[in-house]
């Protein structure tokens, strides 16, 4: 039998899980809390397998109470069960030691199989946080490849990149930087070879984008 312990300071939440539990053959409820420090008196007295907690909570948070517990107690297993979507609170919570993460918005069975699954010590987010954490790890590898693709500059080409973002005509640049003008239409040429664009306006974008120059 699975012993779950559910922590959220809404009793109208906690209710509805437990009846759904109670119809269940392999899960029991043994315990709730509605605040932080209820459940961290309370929960080593119930001695659970898997501990369902929310995020928002009176006087802490369930990240928090998250790290409490797992240092307390490194073998328990814990599911987020959250309305926050943000990803950045997803990833906090699974770095304090938490197995699972489950939106309140989801179908309840997708809570059963989250409950099975942790306690058999795998991993579990819901189709929703799935959706979004992969999201987030695609904007990262973009992120990055955009990155790797930053190109070698030169010193006087970085220079003259500058001044073409300053909207300097030829003319000027060649005045500035006390170069000719063929050599600055090189420098230029060379800069749109590197970056892999057209013109200077593509130039400009591509470097607003890598971030070498500020807009």
């Amino acid at each position: 039998m699975i012993k779950v312990y559910i922590v959220d300071d809404h009793k109208i939440l906690i209710d509805a899980i437990q009846n759904h539990l109670e119809a269940e053959q392999d899960i029991e409820c043994v315990g709730f809390a509605t605040s932080g420090d209820e459940a961290l008196n309370d929960i080593p007295k119930s001695v659970p397998d898997v501990v369902l907690m929310d995020i928002s909570l009176p006087n802490t948070n369930g990240i928090e109470l998250t790290k409490k517990l797992i240092k307390t107690d490194p073998d328990l297993k814990i599911i987020a069960l959250s309305s926050h979507l943000e990803i950045s609170i997803v990833k906090k919570i699974l770095k304090c030691g938490a197995l699972g993460y489950v939106s309140k918005s989801t179908n309840i069975a997708q809570l059963d199989t989250a409950i099975r699954k942790v306690y058999g010590g795998e991993k579990f987010l819901d189709d929703k946080i799935s959706e979004i954490y992969m999201n987030s790890l695609m904007g990262e590898q973009s992120r990055k490849s955009n990155l790797s693709f930053i190109p070698n500059l030169t010193k006087r080409e970085k220079e003259v990149l500058s001044l073409i973002s300053e909207e300097y005509t030829t003319q000027e640049i060649s005045e500035k930087l006390y170069i000719s003008i063929n050599t600055v239409e090189t420098h230029r040429k060379n800069l749109m070879q590197k970056f892999q664009v057209r013109n200077s306006v593509g130039l400009v974008k591509k470097a607003i984008e890598l971030k070498l120059i500020e807009f």
